[in-house]
């Protein structure tokens, strides 16, 4: 059973300074944590319904523990949970760990945590196992964020970055999603390359759009002022997966 100082200890994850301090984060629903149970994160706690143990059976070297939903959806950030809930170890990764022989997709400045989720969830749909985050991103194990990525944060590795220190080491290509750019139906894409999407209320930083090759669109035909970044971001992997 889990004691209130696990419960305030879980709860406080919701929390950025408490995520970094306790090297810990999140993972609500049973989607998201049955794929995290088979991942290379290390878990410490489950805590689930006895509906939920009564599917998925308590396996692992990680404490299990049968809670009521009232008490699921104090722990949480869900309104209503079900099933269960689950404190992992946060994975850091370097600069030194992102991949220059495959595209590699960066975030520029997008602070939405449901946008970053859905992107990375949509990488994992086109097979792109990495993500580069700019340091003023939405954090990769902020709750949204994971919920949103409905389990590909297991096979998409992020890596947040002072920009900078990304572009002081590429050597390829730079694409650069921009309103203005080159209709992406044109654009041979170069393989591997790097391409940049900024956010939807300020584009790319003026810093990144420094370092950019070429400025690609994706051609508009109706009376849409813009395309949310996660869309836009499936649209374009689309047409990098097919240039590899």
């Amino acid at each position: 059973m889990l004691s209130r100082k696990d419960q305030k200890f879980i709860k406080s994850l919701k929390v950025k300074k408490y995520r970094i301090r306790e090297k810990c984060f999140l993972v609500e629903g049973a989607k998201n944590v049955q794929e995290l149970l088979k991942s290379s994160f290390k878990v410490e706690i489950v805590a689930g319904t006895e509906n939920y143990f009564a599917a998925n059976l308590k396996t692992g070297n990680h404490r299990n523990e049968i809670v009521s939903t009232d008490i699921l959806a104090q722990l949480g950030t869900f309104k209503t949970n079900e099933d269960c809930i689950a404190v992992a170890k946060i994975e850091d990764y370097t600069i030194d760990e992102i991949k220059f022989d495959q595209h590699v997709f960066v975030l520029d400045g997008v602070g939405d945590p449901g946008n970053v989720g859905t992107i990375i969830r949509t990488l994992d749909w086109f097979g792109f196992g990495q993500v580069v985050l700019s340091s003023d991103c939405a954090e990769f194990y902020h709750p949204k964020v994971i919920n949103s990525t409905m389990g590909s944060f297991t096979r998409v590795k992020a890596v947040s970055v002072e920009l900078p220190d990304f572009f002081e080491r590429n050597q390829l290509k730079v694409y650069g999603a921009d309103m203005n750019g080159e209709n992406i139906v044109n654009v041979d894409f170069q393989s591997p390359s790097v391409i940049i999407m900024g956010s939807e209320s300020h584009g790319i930083s003026h810093y990144t759009k420094e370092q950019i090759s070429k400025f690609i669109t994706i051609p508009k035909y109706g009376g849409a002022e813009s395309l949310n970044v996660g869309i836009a971001t499936g649209i374009i992997a689309s047409y990098a997966r097919m240039s590899l």
